[in-house]
């Protein structure tokens, strides 16, 4: 077993950061005088054909429905495989801080704002505003640069692919409102988020992947596990779709492949909704884990090990870290214990999983523990246990990758990148 290493972060010195506590002087004015103002003549929109609010109708039932409460196993057909770090694009001077690009941008100057929260033009334009004062007090290049830097920004917010926003519509309002996703570097709301999934994966998803048929009642029909695993959680429905395009290869056309993927996405769905869900009373669960103590132990050595078989495809858990944006991982946990080792990437957002001092948790009784941070990395072909990046705003889930012995350890991987300079 070989530990992948990997360096996160360049050297400090080559990172500019915007710390939470350095003093920016805020871009938003008070409510007398508004905000409409923020934006020069040359960087408006005039002439363009759609309002920014006729981008996003079509969004926000699609963004409400995502982020609403349910099971974390929930449409995680949607979801793509989790990575570790992220490499840098070649395009970009090394002067310039990963954190200088248009998503980070309308993420600091929401974050800014005291409600945390703003209608779409508003944003955008303070966005804009933020982005001239930056550029000028540091002398780095704006990165709202194109013709139309309204409508750059309005594409940003529309696609959301970092998921840094939650869209929404106040009652009675005709405009898209915008608030963050999560508040970064809070560890009470971590934590707290965290317990909800757990609850929910034990009580909604373990019952169908632990659960057994009971036997039938008459001798002319008996449930078989064949019969049982055929009847699949939603769960099960994302690991097969992410293993049949595995299967598929590599060299196949791209917009075909998209389409592809589309139809099949559509065909699962419409497939999960005619086939429910076996019955509970209909499965034995006696033998239904209620704690994560139930199905894994951490040794003196600290590695992970079943204490119990563990069927493959199965969520085990979470990986628990408090999100923080990558300036202030930089600022605060760089260089610092193995805050490094143990922090993962969801996305742009980096989980942090370790203590003040750049520690894993590692009491049992403390505030928080999560097990699966013992996890010991090795190479794909040797691994039973992936990371999968899960339907809810930095969720990364656990997932068994073939069956799991009893007093087998837990052995991780996933793809590491090493980060430019």
């Amino acid at each position: 077993m070989s530990e992948l290493k990997c360096e996160m972060f360049p050297e400090p010195h080559h990172v500019q950061e915007i710390h939470p506590q350095m003093k920016l002087d805020s871009v938003y004015r008070s409510s007398a005088h508004g905000i409409a103002d923020m934006t020069p003549p040359e960087e408006t929109n005039a002439g363009t054909k759609r309002s920014l609010e006729d981008t996003v109708e079509a969004d926000n039932y699609h963004a409400d429905r995502k982020l609403r409460t349910r099971s974390p196993a929930h449409d995680h057909h949607e979801a793509t495989s989790f990575k570790r770090t992220r490499q840098l694009s070649s395009s970009r001077p090394p002067t310039q801080p990963r954190w200088h690009n248009q998503s980070y941008m309308l993420f600091l100057a929401l974050r800014q704002h005291p409600d945390r929260c703003l209608p779409r033009t508003d944003l955008i334009k303070a966005a804009l505003a933020l982005d001239r004062k930056i550029s000028e007090e540091r002398n780095l290049p704006k990165v709202f640069r194109g013709k139309t830097p309204m409508n750059s920004a309005s594409a940003i917010l529309t696609n959301n692919s970092d998921r840094y926003f939650i869209p929404f519509k106040p009652s009675g309002s005709r405009s898209m409102h915008f608030r963050l996703a999560y508040e970064p570097g809070n560890f009470a709301n971590a934590v707290e988020e965290y317990r909800k999934w757990e609850k929910k994966l034990i009580e909604q998803d373990w019952p169908h992947h632990f659960g057994v048929p009971k036997p039938a009642e008459g001798p002319d029909t008996v449930h078989t596990n064949d019969e049982q695993q055929n009847i699949m959680t939603e769960f099960d429905e994302f690991i097969a779709s992410r293993q049949r395009a595995r299967r598929s290869g590599c060299y196949e056309d791209k917009e075909n492949t998209n389409k592809d993927r589309r139809r099949s996405s559509r065909a699962e769905k419409k497939e999960r909704t005619e086939q429910p869900l076996p019955n509970l009373d209909q499965l034995d669960l006696t033998r239904v884990p209620t704690s994560w103590k139930d199905i894994v132990r951490v040794d003196e050595n600290l590695n992970l090990y079943a204490t119990r078989r563990l069927p493959p495809d199965t969520p085990l858990g979470f990986y628990f870290g408090v999100p923080m944006t990558e300036d202030e991982f930089d600022s605060l946990k760089q260089g610092v214990g193995s805050a490094t080792r143990y922090s993962v990437m969801y996305r742009k957002t980096i989980l942090d999983a370790t203590s003040e001092n750049g520690e894993p948790f590692d009491d049992p009784k403390g505030g928080i523990y999560c097990p699966f941070h013992f996890m010991s990395p090795t190479e794909e072909a040797d691994a039973n246990v992936s990371l999968v990046e899960g339907s809810l705003v930095n969720q990364v889930i656990c997932t068994t990758k073939k069956t799991v012995e009893e007093g087998e350890e837990l052995l991780v991987w996933h793809p590491t990148v090493q980060l430019s300079p």
